[in-house]
């Protein structure tokens, strides 16, 4: 899975690498298209079914939905008494919907949002007054549900601006617990978190970038969920885990689950 995140900038230009990215899925398509869907409501309707939105998000099929679905009757079965609440993400961008025995109709990507958020709450217990943010947002499905099963304080979504004016523009049309910030990353400031999430855009990125979160954000958080993947070109010289280890205090590991790549696993930290 790819990172909805920093696909049109560009660091600098060179003979080996005439146009070097900052994460895998740098391009001009995705920003291009968010910021379409963020201002035609013709087209907001159904950006979840967009060939060159789901080259990046809404891609989960049903079976791996279900495998989503089994964790989190694993870990937080309670979770799914708010199922209904949790099933409104899919009002809007018509995604689509998979039938599944115990819960009805629901998209998988949602599925996957709900069993990260079963996740945070089995780790770190409720989230009621935190202060969370999140790196790489797609389009607010994940703010979303931990929405529809905790009342955080304060949530700020990282990522591009188009990025974020397309969630923006979905995130407006439910009531939220969070106060809501929408930052790019030249208008972060050093500050606290009681959380900070990624799924999988994190890792996706140039090793300078990541420098830029890690003294901004990470290294300020008393806790903290990466989805890591390692998929990114050598030339991102991109941190290895063992390296994030050693750099995030009191960081560990687990295993992603269900696995959807073989290198997958889950960087924590609690202080």
């Amino acid at each position: 899975m790819m990172a909805s995140f920093f696909k049109n900038c560009f660091i600098r230009r060179n003979e080996k690498y005439p146009a070097l990215k900052t994460s895998l899925s740098d391009n001009t398509l995705y920003p291009d298209f968010c910021l379409k869907a963020s201002k035609d409501i013709s087209v907001f309707a159904n950006f979840r079914q967009d060939k060159v939105y789901r080259a990046i998000l809404e891609h989960i099929d049903s079976r791996t939905g279900r495998l989503y679905l089994n964790e989190i009757k694993k870990i937080r079965k309670d979770l799914l008494d708010n199922i209904d609440k949790i099933k409104e993400n899919d009002l809007y961008g018509n995604p689509d919907l998979h039938e599944y025995d115990e819960i009805g109709k629901i998209c998988s990507s949602t599925l996957r949002y709900a069993k990260v958020s079963a996740d945070l709450l089995n780790l770190f217990g409720p989230l009621e007054g935190y202060k969370i943010a999140e790196i790489g947002v797609g389009y607010g499905g994940q703010c979303r549900v931990i929405n529809s099963v905790s009342q955080p304080a304060e949530y700020t979504l990282i990522d591009i601006e188009p990025a974020l004016l397309l969630a923006q523009c979905y995130l407006n049309r439910y009531i939220l617990h969070s106060t809501m910030r929408y930052k790019t990353m030249n208008e972060l400031v050093k500050e606290d978190y009681d959380l900070v999430i990624s799924n999988y855009a994190f890792t996706e990125l140039r090793r300078e970038i990541q420098d830029v979160y890690l003294e901004k954000m990470i290294l300020n958080s008393k806790r903290g969920y990466i989805t890591y993947n390692e998929i990114t070109p050598e030339y991102f010289k991109s941190y290895k885990k063992e390296e994030l280890l050693k750099i995030i205090p009191h960081s560990r590991i687990i295993e992603e689950m269900p696995l959807t790549h073989p290198k997958n696993c889950i960087i924590l930290w609690s202080n």
